[in-house]
């Protein structure tokens, strides 16, 4: 795969960047995790490490980084969207404790008004290493709430919020046993509300594999979805679920193959695809192909880059950007959160400086 580097001018962007005009609020729901990083080296080497310390009936392992931070993709991306100057509305359920540890971890100017604390606090052990020349994060977790969310949930109030917002934003359905429930009803009562895009984010479904098919066929070719987020991964999962030809589709190494696979998704549901890799990010819509190459920065942090990138490509979706230039943007977003070492989301200023001094690829 090849771009034409030098038709990537940011001069329109930039433009748009220096008096951004304001944009209607997105919706962003419905999970909440506390994160806990725990950053170390090679895969191989902690693994080792681990198994001495079991083979000696236990012990202390020491030589990490960690940090504990406000997590769950539709926080994550809620935070990342207000570091840029947008005023997101989250729903989420947690319990008690949950409610109060992410009022400590988020911005004081985080809308809180729509978390519910009736549910139970989901929580993630992220490992952050190093496989096969790149940095991964595997994921511990204890879904919560976020397993069994559903409309029954949404309050009165939510579905105020919901009719007056610009994009309603439904993400981490990979925990959630209802997920096709979920999104249907959610995305029918959006539908019926008025003139609102709908955007959608699976995460990763390998633990959830069931829902798959019945989103490909019940959601997204149902016209329910807008716009759906994901990574060459997922990409697979769901060319896999409407090709029928599992073998062929999962478990890509072929960027080209990431990109054919978007191409489907697109082609059989009539959705806007918008694809995220390490090497590039893409949008895929009626025939139409932009592909954008990925910034190279040094990545201290993997865990919670899909978010940033979907909090940019929001973003640039509300305000209406070419396709070119919105990829951009959501590639600059998540170039400085991987590239920060504390997991920080970054402002706009940050962004326009960022490609101000033109950052290579």
């Amino acid at each position: 795969m090849s771009w034409g580097v030098e038709e990537l001018s940011y001069s329109q962007l930039m433009e748009v960047l220096r008096s951004p005009p304001e944009v209607p609020y997105p919706v962003i729901l419905p999970d909440f995790f506390l994160d806990h990083f725990v950053v170390a080296g090679t895969l191989n080497e902690l693994f080792e490490d681990m198994k001495r310390l079991a083979e000696q009936g236990g012990g202390n392992l020491l030589g990490t980084s960690q940090f504990i931070v406000r997590g769950g993709n539709s926080v994550n991306t809620a935070a990342a969207l207000l570091s840029l100057g947008v005023s997101p509305k989250l729903i989420v359920r947690t319990d008690p404790q949950g409610a109060l540890l992410l009022k400590s971890l988020v911005n004081p100017d985080l809308d809180l008004s729509h978390v519910h604390d009736d549910g139970q606090l989901s929580a993630t052990v992220s490992m952050e290493v190093e496989y096969e020349g790149r940095r991964v994060n595997l994921m511990i977790s204890d879904s919560g709430s976020a397993a069994d969310f559903s409309f029954s949930h949404l309050s009165s109030e939510d579905l105020d919020v919901i009719k007056g917002s610009g994009l309603v934003a439904l993400l981490c359905l990979n925990h959630n046993i209802g997920a096709v429930d979920l999104a249907i009803d959610l995305f029918s009562f959006t539908r019926n509300a008025g003139d609102i895009l709908t955007f959608l984010d699976l995460g990763d479904p390998s633990g959830n594999a069931g829902i798959v098919e019945p989103l490909s066929r019940s959601v997204l070719s149902e016209g329910l979805v807008d716009i759906v987020g994901m990574n060459e991964n997922e990409a697979g999962w769901f060319a896999a679920a409407l090709s029928g030809h599992d073998d062929k589709w999962r478990n890509m190494s072929d960027p080209d193959k990431w990109l054919a696979a978007a191409e489907l998704i697109s082609r059989e549901t009539g959705v806007r695809v918008d694809l995220h890799t390490q090497s590039f990010s893409a949008c895929v819509q009626n025939d139409e192909v932009v592909t954008v190459p990925a910034f190279d920065v040094i990545s201290h942090v993997i865990c919670g880059s899909g978010d940033a990138w979907n909090a940019g490509n929001i973003y640039g979706t509300l305000l209406d950007l070419p396709s070119k230039d919105r990829l951009i943007l959501a590639n600059a977003v998540a170039a400085l959160y991987v590239s920060s070492p504390t997991a920080t989301h970054p402002t706009l200023d940050a962004v326009s400086a960022f490609l101000q001094i033109g950052i290579p690829f």
